[in-house]
């Protein structure tokens, strides 16, 4: 027989009472109750908990709603629960797609690979393993103990709450379980980064391009204590020379790419031999599919002809399905070591970073310095608010203001 229970669990809050994981320094325990009712019963040996509403009479009804149902559905009347409970939601959201692709009004394939990433992080981090499992407090608590900002707090609310109406929808689930979990509020503070001046840029390259073979003709002798570790000249082999060369300068042009075409990071990752239009006048082309960008639309970005000369060199005996760079597995420590042989600080004096993303800020401000108009601008930049290109990938801090201070001089006030 069926009836209404409230679940109690424990947490651990920190000294903000925020939910953090067990084992936390400073962490108290808290025993708490659910704010919704569940609707409990037994079907043999297996257990089965819903969640209903957080009034007590909703809740009932809810409830007698849903037994009605199963034994309607056991009599052969109405097949209310096309799945059952217990069936693996990772079998739903394949569904879930599924459904979504079929009606057609998503056709990039890089949402698909993003909403199943999220999705399945959610019910792994959630525990959630059935349709039984997807549980309000369940993702409040996975909210919680997310570190990134709000902004992608509310993408994985927003995609479990799509998941859960659709399921509702196709009447595999008798209500929203999520409906009370709240939407995450605030924000996060942003990374401020800033652009790097030409000479800047150019030592970077520099730096990028020498660092491989310098680091390699050193050694320090084998494991010895840090502080009494002695470096000595390696002898390479011209092979191994070459090998450290060639890292360098291919590492160079993909700094120097991101700079003369705005690409960010995880784009110059995807692109392909085969996305080059280096024969097309009056200038190259890269041609990226929108599976591979941000917003989900195909790109078009035309390169400068020196540009373009170094790619040619760079692809020449590959495949049209090869990858045009070999990204590091791990891109933060490699650009910070060729920063500081630059002689530039990853963090400056104000808190504002010079990472990978700053070489696109670093294209957006060059093309203002330039003059080039802000329409222009932004259509480069591949912006749908022209505010973001001018405030957040413009740094004014590299704009010579006697210009304008001239310009009010004229005005002659007395």
């Amino acid at each position: 027989m069926a009836s209404l229970q409230k679940i109690a669990y424990i947490r651990w809050i920190d000294k903000q009472g925020r939910r953090v994981p067990q084992g936390t320094p400073g962490a108290v325990k808290v025993r708490e109750k659910s704010s919704k009712w569940y609707g409990c019963w037994k079907e043999g040996k297996k257990q089965f908990r819903v969640p209903l509403a957080t009034d007590k009479g909703a809740s009932q009804a809810m409830l007698t709603d849903l037994m009605r149902n199963k034994e309607r559905g056991r009599a052969g009347l109405i097949d209310p629960y096309r799945d059952k409970l217990d069936r693996p939601i990772g079998e739903h959201l394949e569904e879930y797609l599924v459904s979504i692709r079929q009606s057609g009004k998503v056709s990039s394939e890089k949402y698909f690979i993003e909403k199943r990433r999220i999705l399945s992080v959610i019910f792994d981090s959630a525990g959630m393993k059935t349709l039984a499992d997807l549980d309000g407090e369940a993702v409040d608590g996975y909210l919680d103990s997310l570190t990134c900002s709000a902004a992608t707090k509310r993408v994985h609310h927003t995609a479990i709450n799509a998941f859960a109406a659709w399921l509702v929808q196709k009447e595999r689930l008798g209500a929203n379980p999520l409906l009370g979990v709240a939407r995450p509020q605030g924000g996060k503070a942003v990374r401020l980064r800033r652009a790097l001046k030409p000479d800047e840029l150019q030592r970077l390259l520099d730096a990028a391009r020498e660092r491989p073979l310098a680091a390699a003709e050193w050694n320090s002798g084998g494991r010895q204590r840090k502080k009494t570790r002695r470096r000595f000249p390696a002898k390479l082999r011209q092979e191994t020379r070459d090998h450290y060369t060639r890292i360098g300068r291919e590492r160079a042009l993909l700094y120097k790419t991101a700079i003369y075409t705005g690409l960010r990071r995880g784009e110059l990752a995807e692109l392909r031999v085969k996305f080059l239009d280096l024969d097309r006048a009056p200038y190259p082309s890269l041609e990226l599919p929108g599976e591979f960008t941000k917003n989900g639309d195909d790109a078009r970005v035309l390169l400068v002809p020196a540009l373009a000369g170094e790619l040619r060199e760079l692809v020449a005996g590959k495949a049209p399905d090869d990858r045009l760079f070999r990204m590091p597995e791990k891109m933060v420590p490699v650009l910070k070591k060729d920063l500081k042989r630059a002689g530039i600080a990853y963090k400056d004096e104000r808190g504002r970073y010079a990472d990978f993303h700053s070489l696109r800020k670093s294209a957006g401000t060059m093309l203002g310095l330039a003059g080039v108009p802000t329409r222009i601008r932004q259509l480069f930049m591949r912006h749908s608010d022209v505010r973001l290109t001018l405030q957040t990938y413009d740094d004014s801090d590299l704009y010579e203001l006697e210009e304008a201070v001239r310009a009010l001089e004229k005005l002659g006030l007395r």
